[in-house]
């Protein structure tokens, strides 16, 4: 059974280039980059994978051309689709994102029935075989109950916490972190989840609340690791910038990754940040995922070293 298992959402991103986002009430001329497979959790697993976890995938997707597309995509890299879910009475979910010439990205996403599986279809003894599991923080009608599930048999839960968190109310961020082992919040993600910019305050509010780690993705800045014992930065790496879409997932899928085969917790910082500068010179979520070894030797070449070797 996969170490590793994803719930949550994959789909297809459809990315246009502009030379700058629109501004309300304007058109502006749009060149289209492709269609790509993509969802935070298709993404995660995919990078994870990449770096040689063995992976499953719990995801929703419709019976249409956006879902076969998709899945057919998890399947070729090796990730387990046996407990995926296909509900072929709604269209799979997408997004359209609009890239400017800076690489940065402004996405418009087209929920349907199908961005989350539901709780009801979830093969609970699949969650309980992992010894991790990994979803997106800001849906506590499935990560309360699947979290309490993950904890009772010792399986890690590791949540993505993302901007939208300010849905959530007090008595669910409670009870979502109370069940968490890792959490991954970006700044905002962060600023959401306890009400105030303050870093460090922020992490260690969220430590106290259940979770052993905390890492905290800064974009161009690197990221941040707190746990009750340390806390350390690694800096972003300066590349040029095709595509940031997916550079959260690739980080959280290979820090995952790594603290699955017992790196330490700065060497999963370090290859997790290499793997996203890599990750974003290229275009869509996954046609630039590294192996381990590519990241390493890129790692190398900016004079990093790892205490772990492969």
């Amino acid at each position: 059974m996969p170490s590793i298992v994803g719930i949550g959402d994959t789909d297809i991103d459809i990315l246009l280039k502009v030379d700058r986002l629109p501004k309300h009430d304007e058109k502006v001329e749009a060149a289209l980059l492709g269609m790509f497979p993509g969802g935070m959790i298709g993404n995660f697993l995919s990078a994870a994978a990449c770096f040689g976890a063995d992976c499953g995938a719990i995801v929703a997707y419709g019976d249409d051309a956006f879902g076969l597309r998709s899945i057919d995509d998890l399947r070729q890299r090796g990730i387990d689709l046996s407990a995926a879910i296909c509900n072929p009475d709604a269209p799979t979910f997408f997004t359209v994102t609009h890239l400017d010439a800076s690489g940065e990205k402004a996405m418009s996403l087209c929920l349907t029935e199908n961005i989350m599986p539901r709780l009801c279809d979830i093969d609970l003894s699949y969650v309980r075989s992992a010894r991790y599991v990994h979803m997106v923080g800001t849906y506590p009608h499935l990560n309360i109950p699947i979290g309490k599930e993950a904890k009772l048999h010792g399986v890690k839960l590791s949540l993505d916490i993302e901007p939208l968190s300010e849905r959530i109310g007090e008595v669910e961020k409670e009870e979502t972190l109370k069940n968490a082992y890792i959490v991954f919040p970006n700044e905002d993600g962060l600023k959401s989840f306890v009400g105030h910019d303050d870093l460090a305050l922020g992490a260690q509010q969220m430590l106290e609340k259940g979770p052993e780690i905390v890492v905290v993705t800064r974009g161009s800045k690197g990221c941040s690791v707190f746990t009750r014992e340390e806390v350390f930065s690694v800096p972003a790496f300066r590349v040029p910038v095709v595509d940031s879409t997916g550079a959260g997932d690739t980080f959280n899928g290979v820090f995952l990754a790594c603290l699955d085969k017992g790196y330490c917790l700065r060497d999963c910082a370090w290859l997790a940040t290499a793997a996203a500068a890599l990750q974003i010179q290229s275009l869509g979520s996954r046609d630039g995922l590294h192996s381990e070894g590519a990241v390493r030797a890129f790692l190398q070449k900016n004079g990093v070293s790892l205490s772990a070797t492969i």
